[in-house]
């Protein structure tokens, strides 16, 4: 990587503790970039508010998943 600014690789992504970015949760939660950021300003995702950006912790969403059961409801 030549700047702090490059992306890592997708395979260094999925090692990490926290999503790197809004795109890569909704990757995985086949969810649109605008779906998964009303949810987690509803706080309806896990995740802590650091200024405008948002720090998702991967464990936590993991977890969430886990006991939202059949509870689950977002509207996309």
């Amino acid at each position: 990587m030549n700047s702090v600014h490059d992306h890592p690789k997708a395979a260094d992504r999925k090692t990490s503790n926290v999503y790197r970015t809004v795109d890569d949760l909704a990757l995985e939660l086949g969810l649109s970039r605008q779906v998964v950021y009303r949810e987690l300003r509803a706080g309806r995702i896990p995740s802590i508010r650091l200024g405008r950006r948002f720090v998702i912790p991967r464990a936590a969403v993991q977890e969430w998943l886990r006991n939202a059961g059949g509870n689950l409801k977002i509207i996309a």
